[in-house]
C-alpha cells in the first residue's frame, strides 16, 4: 500500500450518502386533498402497460422493470392499494446526497485498489469484452479513463427528468457533480503517473457505459432512477454488470414490500444483468435498493491497518431473514481519477495528492471496487449468468468474523477457491429464502404521503407511449450513440463530498 502525503493531516472524501427525501412545498397533500400527487406503481406481472385506471394519469411507463410514474390524488392513490394489478404504490421522491463525516483525520492518504485487492486487479486484459453501466452523475474524460479509449462510451442521460427535460441518447454526459467520474476509475481506469504501473481501477480492461441520473448538483429522483433501470432491461444484452452507488436511507425493514427500486433490481437481474448495488453510510441500516436479495450488496473496510477492519459507518442489517451487506470491500481514502472542474473537485483542495490523484471514501467506492471484481470473473467466464457471479463472489470472499461483513472481504482469488458454501453458507447466492408474500400493496402505508412532490413532475413531461420498449431499439445503439450526453450532474448535492474519512 503507497502512503502519501504523511506529514499533511488530511481527510477523506465520503462519496456515498443516503439519499434524502425532500419537499419543496410548504406541506405535503393529506389524504384525501383534491390536489395531484406524483407517485409510481408497482405492477403485478403479467399486467399490461401502460395499466389506466380512472382518476390515474400516466405520466411515464417502465415496461421492462414493471412500473410506471402517475399522478393522481392521495385519495386515488390509497385505493389503488387495493388493486389487483398493482403490487406497491410509492411516493416519487426527490434524493441528494447529504454528506458523511468522520470525527478523526488521518494521515495516511492514499489506498490504490489494484495494490490492495492484489491479483489481476489493474492488469490491462482484466475485464476485457465486459461492460458495466454506471447510474450515476456522468463521467469526465480523465487520463485513467477516456471517450477516445473506446472503453468508456455514452448510453442515455435521464438527469432532467424530474424537471420535465427529455432521456437522451446522443451526445457526451460529462459529469459536473465529479461523483460518477471517480467511481468510473475505480472500476476500469487505467495506468496513471502514481498508479505504481498498474491500472487505476480493477478492471482497466472493461468498457464502461455512462448512464447518467443526476444534476450537477447531485440531485436525482426515483423517477429518474427507474428511468434508468429500465433502461439497462431493455439493453441487457450488451450490458454485463449495473452499479448503483446510490442508497435511499430508511429504517430496515423486516420485509421488503413492494417497492419499485427493489422490483427494478428484480427485473433487471431477470433479464441477465448483475446488480452491484452500496448498503449505504448509515450504520446499522441497508439502503434501497441493496436490501433487495437480488443485488450483490457491498459494504465498506478500512485496509490502512495491517488488518482489515469494518468502516465505521458501513451501513448493515437482517432484512426478511437475509443478511445485507453481501461482503465488503475496501472503500477509505481510495485514490481515483477526478477533474479539477467538478463542484467535488473544487470544494476538497486536500484531497489531491502530488500525482494529481483524488481520494474518496464511501460504500461508493467499495461499490465501484467489486463492480470491477465482477467484471473481472465474467471476463473468464463469459456464460455464467449473475446470479452465480454474485454466488462466486460470495463464496471467495474471505471471513472477517463479523456478520455485519456479510461473507466478508473481497477477494480476487476465483480459482484458489472451490465449494459450494462458504463458511457453512448452505446458500451462496445470498437470495434464495426471498419470499415473493413480502411484495404485497399493503406494505406500503399512508404514512409514505408525507414525501411525495407534488409539483416536481408536470403530466405533459411524459406520455404512456414514451417509453416503450421499442423506444429503446437496437437500432439506437449505434457506436456513435454511446456519448456523453446520457447523464447530467445534477442528482448528486455537493455536500456529499467532504474531506473527512
Amino acid at each position: 500500500m503507497r502512503r502519501l502525503m504523511s506529514a499533511v493531516a488530511v481527510t477523506t472524501v465520503a462519496v456515498l450518502a443516503p439519499l434524502v427525501a425532500t419537499s419543496h412545498s410548504a406541506a405535503a397533500p393529506k389524504p384525501g386533498h383534491s390536489h395531484t400527487v406524483r407517485a409510481v406503481l408497482t405492477m403485478r406481472p403479467g399486467t399490461s402497460i401502460p395499466w389506466q385506471a380512472p382518476g390515474v394519469k400516466v405520466v411515464q411507463t417502465f415496461p421492462r422493470i414493471g412500473a410506471e410514474a402517475v399522478t393522481a390524488t392521495p385519495a386515488r392513490l390509497a385505493q389503488l392499494r387495493h388493486n389487483h394489478s398493482v403490487l406497491g404504490v410509492a411516493g416519487d421522491w426527490h434524493g441528494h446526497v447529504t454528506g458523511r463525516k468522520n470525527d478523526a483525520n488521518t494521515d495516511d492518504a492514499g489506498v490504490l485498489a489494484s495494490q490492495v485487492l492484489g491479483g489481476s486487479a489493474g492488469a490491462a486484459t482484466t475485464g476485457a469484452g465486459v461492460t458495466v453501466a454506471l447510474l450515476d452523475t456522468g463521467v469526465n474524460d480523465t487520463n485513467a479513463l477516456n471517450r477516445a479509449s473506446g472503453r468508456l462510451v455514452d448510453g442515455v442521460d435521464v438527469s432532467q427528468l424530474s424537471s420535465g427535460g427529455d432521456a437522451s441518447t446522443s451526445g457526451t454526459f460529462t459529469d459536473g457533480y465529479g461523483h460518477g467520474t471517480f467511481l468510473a476509475s475505480l472500476i476500469a481506469g487505467g495506468p496513471v503517473p502514481g498508479s505504481a504501473g498498474r491500472g487505476l481501477g480493477v478492471a482497466p480492461g472493461a468498457r464502461v457505459v455512462a448512464v447518467k441520473v443526476a444534476n450537477a448538483s447531485g440531485e436525482t429522483s426515483l423517477q429518474q432512477v427507474l428511468a434508468a433501470m429500465d433502461w439497462v432491461a431493455v439493453n441487457a444484452n450488451r450490458i454485463d454488470v449495473v452499479n448503483l452507488s446510490l442508497a435511499l436511507d430508511r429504517p430496515t425493514a423486516p420485509a421488503y414490500g413492494a417497492d419499485p427500486l427493489n422490483a427494478a433490481v428484480e427485473h433487471v437481474r431477470d433479464a441477465g444483468v448483475l446488480v452491484v448495488a452500496a448498503v449505504g453510510n448509515t450504520p446499522g441500516q441497508v439502503g434501497d435498493p441493496g436490501m433487495d436479495p437480488a443485488a450483490l450488496t457491498v459494504g465498506s473496510v478500512n485496509v490502512d491497518k495491517p488488518r482489515a477492519r469494518l468502516s465505521s459507518f458501513s451501513g448493515s442489517g437482517v432484512v426478511d431473514g437475509m443478511v445485507k451487506p453481501d461482503l465488503v470491500a475496501p472503500g477509505e481514502h481510495i485514490l481515483g481519477a477526478e477533474t479539477h472542474d467538478t463542484v467535488i473537485g473544487r470544494a476538497n483542495p486536500s484531497a489531491w495528492d502530488s500525482f494529481g490523484l483524488f481520494r474518496g471514501s464511501g460504500t461508493s467506492e467499495a461499490t465501484a471496487l467489486v463492480s470491477g471484481a465482477a467484471a473481472a470473473f465474467i471476463a473468464d467466464h463469459p456464460r455464467r449468468g449473475p446470479v452465480f457471479v454474485k454466488a462466486a463472489l460470495r463464496v471467495t470472499a474471505d471471513d472477517m468474523n463479523n456478520w455485519r461483513a456479510g461473507e466478508g472481504l473481497l477477494d480476487l482469488d476465483f480459482e484458489g477457491k472451490h465449494g459450494n458454501g462458504h463458511h457453512g453458507d448452505s446458500n451462496p447466492t445470498g437470495d434464495s429464502s426471498f419470499d415473493s408474500a413480502a411484495w404485497q400493496a399493503n406494505s406500503w402505508q399512508n404514512g409514505n404521503w408525507v414525501d411525495w412532490l407534488a409539483s416536481s413532475w408536470s403530466a405533459s413531461s411524459w406520455s404512456a407511449s414514451s417509453w416503450s420498449a421499442s423506444s429503446w431499439s437496437a437500432s439506437s445503439w449505434s457506436a456513435s450513440s454511446w456519448s456523453a450526453g446520457s447523464w447530467s450532474a445534477s442528482s448528486w448535492s455537493d455536500a456529499g463530498w467532504g474531506d473527512n474519512g
